[in-house]
């Protein structure tokens, strides 16, 4: 076993250390808003950020935990949260997962590109145990907004447990998966024909009933249907992907799968004006 210690758990550790030592820290939502601030931003705010934060009941979870995500929004609303650089600087994020780490990262990629972080590379990685950690890397302006960052896991099935600023540059975030679901896949509904049409010509689906496939086009054009069949974790179980022109295609559906991307083999947009799609 390979073990990669960051090189910035030292910051990490000298800011908690002073945190453990800042008389003003009260509560656990205190803590909360250090860690997404910073010591120095929290001292210069501190009375604005108790009046915010007053109601100490509204920011805790059904567990009696302080809330991530009410916390973080009650500070971007209110300005407190700053995620500009003054120039293009090195942004590192750490992550820590336990659940489908390959998963999660997948959605991840597919989440940062949403955000308008293309570019990026895989600093450092460990696999402990059942623990999986990464460093992102990616040369930007601003830092990821932990705000929006959380409600599009969230769509995903996925929550932020907690998020560790050790400066604006360097952050770390730890995930939990409750129950994963993929936002992009529309639910079949048995023996109900579902029509989608979008100028990518990629369809998703979500298949958890039924035990066959019916596929059309729309329009009645020819095209090569291409069928991937993925399980609940997003690992692919089996490709389809015709060699020869088609209007209508019937599959089977692999054991254990969820999920099936439907699209044409060769040009996707070859299937831009619509699929005829039934679950039987």
């Amino acid at each position: 076993m390979v073990r990669i210690v960051y090189k910035w758990l030292v910051i990490s550790l000298f800011a908690s250390s002073v945190y453990a030592q800042t008389p003003e820290l009260q509560n656990p939502i205190d803590y909360k808003v250090v860690q997404l601030l910073g010591v120095q931003e929290y001292q210069m705010n501190q009375k604005f950020i108790q009046r915010l934060f007053s109601n100490q009941g509204y920011f805790l979870d059904s567990k009696g935990q302080p809330d991530l995500y009410k916390i973080s929004k009650t500070l971007k609303q209110n300005g407190l949260l700053k995620l500009t650089f003054k120039q293009p600087r090195e942004l590192e994020v750490a992550f820590n997962i336990q659940e489908n780490p390959t998963t999660f990262t997948s959605v991840l990629y597919n989440i940062l590109n949403e955000m308008g972080y293309y570019y990026f590379l895989l600093k450092e990685s460990v696999l402990e145990e059942k623990q999986f950690k990464f460093i992102l890397s990616m040369n930007t302006e601003y830092a990821i907004d932990p705000t929006l960052l959380q409600e599009k896991l969230y769509d995903y099935g996925y929550k932020v447990q907690n998020i560790e600023r050790s400066s604006i540059y360097q952050w770390n975030y730890t995930i939990t998966n409750t129950s994963f679901q993929y936002p992009k896949a529309t639910q079949l509904i048995p023996n109900q024909t579902n029509h989608k049409a979008n100028l990518k010509g990629e369809y998703w689906y979500q298949i958890n009933k039924g035990n066959r496939l019916e596929v059309k086009s729309s329009n009645g054009i020819l095209w090569y249907p291409k069928l991937i069949f993925f399980d609940k974790n997003l690992n692919i179980l089996e490709i389809t992907s015709s060699q020869k022109t088609l209007q209508i295609i019937q599959k089977e559906i692999p054991k254990g799968a969820m999920f099936v991307k439907i699209t044409d083999t060769f040009l996707s947009i070859t299937t831009k004006n619509g699929l005829d799609v039934t679950l039987k």
